[in-house]
């Protein structure tokens, strides 16, 4: 998949930020994410997800640069993935599964990825059951 990075501060657009990065999922809990780019230099951001129990996850990011660039500019890109990331946990947070959902033809990525991903899963898998008789959260 091709993201494409833009830095918009006070709303003035710094193009020379402008990078495109490739993302790579190569499992249910790894992903990379490839950047070059002609000014900073090129590297690889790694994100690693483990499940610890239910309804919980161990996130390590890790960045492997290029090693004729300062060590401030990698800190400074991973810094700013983490910055995106952490805007994305209250997302996922609130999210829920709809096990056929209503998806436009521009959505059509969702359900690629739904299938792949169930190639991890079996019907023994296990689940998490919910309670709906408590205030217990």
């Amino acid at each position: 998949m091709l993201v494409k990075h833009a830095l918009t501060v006070f709303g003035r657009h710094w193009p020379l930020l402008d990078m495109d990065v490739v993302a790579r999922q190569v499992g249910p809990g790894v992903v990379f994410l490839l950047f070059d780019h002609s000014f900073l230099g090129r590297g690889v951001i790694m994100h690693c997800v483990t499940p610890v129990e239910p309804l919980l996850q161990c996130v390590s990011h890790t960045i492997f640069y290029q090693s004729n660039i300062p060590p401030l500019v990698p800190k400074f890109i991973l810094r700013a993935e983490c910055i995106q990331f952490e805007r994305d946990v209250m997302i996922w947070n609130n999210k829920k599964y709809i096990s056929k959902p209503l998806l436009v033809k521009e959505d059509s990525a969702i359900q690629k990825h739904r299938r792949w991903f169930s190639q991890f899963y079996s019907d023994n898998s296990p689940r998490l059951r919910y309670q709906h008789n408590t205030l217990d959260f």
